[in-house]
């Protein structure tokens, strides 16, 4: 079974909202709200002198993404750290990211599991989330699957769409914790709704199943077709069986059945090509035409 653990995301940034009454701080983000990032850079300086966590925070991450200033990841560092040592949570998860990727300073996943550590345990979502990510694959640490379920856990409990995946496969196949058909297809459900394509195609399969739901083949074609439209192979080709075989529908759509499955061979599915032999032995000539046309239609306009 395939255990898709999604690679750490990039450091991402929210300066949008801030209740502390330092004039500096709350003048550099009205500046930043406007774009206005150099005048961003000398109000976040200003404090972050003074020792303003939140400033020094704000201030790396000019320096982090190259806004007001050239980049210089070792001038971000160095005020993340200084934040990140007042607790600032999104601060640590920012110095963590910079040792997991060796961003102004040397790769070190050692360091990059102590912050993380620091910000997960004040419940930032992210940092909880990478740190799965690092003990599941044994990133700085020994692989650690029932640490690395904790973590997701945590995460997918934030919200965190990937986390909610993660977590239902490790449920789907009992890795760090015991399998339970019915948890693993409501984080599948969850992270479904979020928009991930692969979390949607197995929230198929357990409507297809019956794993851990009710069997409900018009849910299954469902959310197949919503992996399936963001380009999941195995959703085009689960959609194509549902149509050959008229699961949940009145009679077979073989027009339907072709085109997913030939949507599928195209983007790599070998086995759609058998299929779609088979089917040609007894379409008719203008049912293969029609989709054909309606395949070759749905991959340009998905390229």
């Amino acid at each position: 079974m395939n255990r898709l653990l999604q690679s750490l995301p990039l450091v991402f940034l929210s300066l949008g909202i801030s209740t502390v009454s330092h004039a500096d701080l709350e003048d550099g983000l009205a500046a930043y709200q406007a774009q206005d990032f150099a005048k961003a850079l000398v109000e976040f300086t200003e404090d972050a002198e003074k020792g303003v966590a939140k400033s020094q925070y704000y201030l790396g991450s000019l320096y982090d993404n190259g806004q007001g200033t050239a980049q210089d990841y070792v001038a971000a560092y160095h005020w993340y750290e200084l934040a990140a040592n007042q607790g600032d949570a999104a601060a640590q998860y920012a110095v963590g990211t910079m040792n997991f990727y060796g961003q102004g300073k040397a790769e070190d996943y050692g360091q990059a599991l102590v912050w993380y550590g620091k910000a997960a345990d004040q419940g930032h979502r992210d940092s909880q989330y990478n740190l799965a990510i690092m003990h599941a694959n044994g990133y700085g640490t020994p692989p650690d699957l029932p640490t690395a379920y904790k973590w997701f856990k945590a995460a997918a409990e934030g919200g965190n769409a990937d986390a909610q995946y993660n977590l239902g496969i490790m449920y789907q196949d009992g890795v760090g914790t015991e399998p339970n058909p019915t948890e693993s297809t409501r984080w599948f459900l969850q992270a479904a709704e979020q928009g991930v394509a692969q979390a949607q195609a197995r929230a198929g399969i357990a409507y297809a199943s019956g794993q851990g739901v009710e069997r409900d083949y018009l849910k299954a074609r469902d959310w197949f077709t919503l992996a399936a439209e963001q380009g999941d192979v195995p959703a085009q080709s689960f959609l194509g069986r549902l149509y050959l075989n008229g699961l949940g529908m009145e009679e077979q759509d073989l027009v339907s059945a072709y085109m997913w499955y030939k949507v599928a061979n195209s983007n790599g599915d070998a086995e759609a090509a058998k299929v779609i032999a088979t089917l040609r032995g007894y379409m008719k000539p203008d049912e293969i035409s029609t989709a054909e046309r309606l395949a070759t239609s749905w991959v340009s306009s998905h390229q």
